[in-house]
């Protein structure tokens, strides 16, 4: 041993590039430690929102029933998982996708605004152009979340941005119907590439998602990428299979071809809480944290009252073997002796009392109130609201905090749900002479360059739009507001068509009050009929 004691030992014998080389195959290796990291964090928050709660021997999460009897017990204990973690998230979701949000397109000003406040206003030629640009612009919006049912899928993205602090949409374009979708993935199938200038300028994403593939009569993991890049101005898109062992290319499904567009066809939704950070873990370790406590409270709990309920049987004094042949049965009779002392023998129950329940109450309520001031949702929802009495504002203030953080989410929701608009409308208009195209040409072709167009949400509190609608009608009543401002504001779909109706059904209405007295029938006020003017 002394000959080994001045020397030192080396613990760079392995580089680092032959451990990983060890540890991960060829596709995790290019993943890079960042993004690999990334992944793993939001595929373990997809398993903690199905309900794997509980880690293994192994670190792994794995669902309560999964898990084997710890060593040094004598009973299986209670595996339970609350998943108030779900309810949380699913609610949040609600909140910000549950209303009916609609689309605005804003009307350039072109006439002067002394000509548009005169009485005798009649909109000019380019006006009208404008009016009816918007209109259009407004009515291929709502066509195209109609056909994407974009109402159902945003609340699934919604979810999915919360749990990975990320969602993606990418827009794909059918040559066969002539059709364009909006396809959200979750972001753990998302790697981006931004430039090093600019780090959200996107020039290159790829999708990545892992699959078997048979290979001389034996199935292999192999992974599916298709990839976006930007080059030289331009977009282009390939695909291809690949081993997921060493990255041997197994089928190529799309050559590289160009999109004809000169952006990646790709919006992303992030949650970003500081400016910081790329990619946080926004509030959803918090809330793990939290509902790890209730699940062991709550495993604790149950426990405690099964060894409440089933009382222990002590027998003491008795004759060894005593107890073998004792059966816990109602009605059940039991003979003992005495082990030939002076004591006889004697048989009793154990009981104890449930003196923990108040501090168990006490403490579980503390833990979910935490979660609830971590999400911002109070602690009732909208749905439970069954009575009435409550006004607007009280509603207001009883849902502050949600409201606030709700609109908050939206504002990332608006200004990338109104990009994904213009990309959509640019990618029609790179294809508006596609042989096949579901589109009115003529009205993509106008929509030109202005591609403004803002969102207009609403918030699913009951009586919501009712209290809306009595303020809109005081201010149009009072002058500060016209009635197709309180139109959009309301988020009426195609709002000329709807003033166009309306006016329609008031001359109706006018022309059937006109008394005719010719040789029809009148009414007097007194209710007597009279023919012919008598």
């Amino acid at each position: 041993m002394s000959r080994l004691r001045d020397i030192q030992a080396d613990y760079n014998i392995m580089p680092a590039e032959k451990m990983d080389e060890l540890l991960f195959n060829a596709f995790e290796q290019s993943l890079g430690e960042e993004t690999r990291e990334r992944i793993r964090r939001q595929l373990e928050n997809y398993d903690y929102y199905e309900g794997k709660q509980h880690r293994d021997e192994y670190g792994r999460l794995v669902k309560a029933e999964e898990l084997p009897r710890p060593p040094g017990l004598d009973y299986d204990p209670t595996r339970y998982a609350t998943n108030y973690f779900k309810a949380i998230v699913d609610r949040k979701a609600r909140w910000q996708m549950g209303g009916k949000h609609g689309i605005s397109v804003p009307r350039r000003q072109i006439d002067p605004i002394e000509e548009v406040l005169r009485e005798d206003y009649v909109p000019s030629e380019a006006q009208r152009k404008e009016n009816e640009r918007a209109e259009k612009f407004e009515r291929l919006l709502y066509q195209l979340w109609d056909e994407n049912k974009m109402r159902a899928k945003l609340i699934q993205a919604a979810r999915d941005r919360l749990i990975a602090d990320r969602v993606v949409c990418k827009i794909v374009y059918n040559d066969r119907t002539g059709k364009l979708r909006w396809i959200f993935r979750p972001d753990n199938e998302y790697i981006p590439v931004y430039s090093d200038d600019d780090f959200e300028d996107l020039i290159a994403c790829h999708f990545v998602k892992g699959r078997k593939w048979e290979v001389a009569g034996e199935e292999i993991d192999a992974i599916q990428i298709q990839t976006f890049t930007l080059e030289n101005g331009m977009a282009y898109v390939e695909e291809a299979i690949y081993k997921e062992q060493d990255l041997t290319l197994l089928k190529t499904v799309q050559k590289k071809s160009p999109l004809g567009i000169d952006f990646i066809p790709v919006q992303e939704f992030p949650v970003n809480e500081l400016l910081s950070e790329s990619l946080g873990q926004s509030e959803i370790s918090a809330l793990r944290e939290q509902n790890d406590i209730l699940n062991q409270m709550n495993e604790d709990a149950i426990d405690s009252l099964k060894f409440e309920m089933f009382e222990m049987m002590a027998i003491t004094n008795a004759v060894p073997g005593a107890a073998d042949g004792v059966y816990r049965a109602p009605g059940a009779l039991i003979e003992i002796q005495s082990q030939g002392d002076t004591k006889s023998a004697d048989v009793k129950m154990v009981s104890g009392n449930f003196a923990w329940k108040e501090a168990f109450k006490d403490q579980y309520n503390r833990v979910k109130s935490a979660m609830h001031e971590i999400s911002g949702l109070p602690m009732i929802v909208p749905q439970e609201l069954n009575f009435g009495g409550l006004n607007g504002e009280a509603l207001q203030v009883l849902f502050h905090d949600i409201i606030t953080d709700t609109e908050e989410h939206w504002l990332s929701w608006g200004y990338n749900l109104a990009e994904l608009h213009e990309k959509s409308i640019r990618y029609l208009q790179a294809r508006v002479h596609r042989p096949n195209f579901g589109y009115d040409k003529q009205t993509v072709i106008e929509i030109g360059d202005n591609y403004a167009n803002e969102m207009r949400f609403v918030l699913p509190l009951p009586d919501n739009r009712k209290e809306l609608v009595e303020l809109l009608d005081l201010e149009v009543a009072a002058g500060f507001e016209s009635t197709k401002g309180a139109m959009e504001r309301l988020g009426v779909e195609n709002i000329q068509a709807k003033q166009q109706e309306i006016e329609s059904e008031r001359s109706r209405k006018r022309s059937s009050s006109v008394v005719s007295y010719g040789n029809e029938d009148v009414i007097e006020e007194g209710g007597e009929e009279l023919e012919n003017g008598e």
